[in-house]
């Protein structure tokens, strides 16, 4: 019977205490070096109601942007003068630069660059943040003999460069906080 016992109590160990044992420890180890999975942001207390200002901006980045505020718990003013702040979102500029070229004269490898401009003011008109551009810059690679497929991979590389400045841009709005 204790044999039996001592059997079942191995399991136990190796089958369920280990793993949890190795979970608690990952998981202690993570949060002691200061990691924390991307959620939600810390933004400044002036921005609890927001409007966002913004005219000739790629509705997608938009989208994107009213998304993640939303989830950091920013209520969405609907008109500029409800809100107790004003995201403006100003001067998005996507451009393309030759780095390299072939023998023949023809593009290589591009860089992409992807700027947006913001600022925030708060509703009493004081500006809380002033002016500022974000920028992002990506190699990409150009194969002539599949120029569909360059065209795919631009596009996509742009797509991802605007999450990225979506999240530059809220990590500059929360180091304001």
């Amino acid at each position: 019977m204790t044999t039996r016992l001592n059997q079942c109590s191995a399991r136990f160990y190796s089958r369920i205490f280990k793993p949890l044992l190795l979970f608690v420890l990952s998981a202690a180890l993570l949060s002691a070096c200061g990691f924390k999975l991307r959620g939600a942001y810390t933004l400044p207390e002036a921005m609890q109601s927001t409007y966002v200002e913004h005219q000739q901006i790629n509705a997608d980045l938009v989208r994107s942007l009213k998304t993640v505020l939303k989830a950091s718990d920013v209520k969405l003013a609907e008109a500029k003068g409800t809100g107790t702040a004003v995201l403006k979102l100003f001067k998005e500029v996507k451009s393309k630069r030759t780095v390299s070229v072939d023998s023949k004269g023809r593009a290589r490898e591009y860089t992409l660059t992807y700027s947006l401009g913001f600022s925030l003011i708060s509703g009493q008109n004081k500006t809380l943040i002033p002016d500022q551009v974000i920028s992002i810059e990506r190699d990409f690679l150009f194969d002539p003999e599949d120029v569909l497929g360059n065209s795919r991979g631009e596009s996509q590389l742009y797509e991802e460069m605007q999450e990225d400045l979506v999240r530059l841009l809220l990590l500059r709005l929360q180091s304001k906080a």
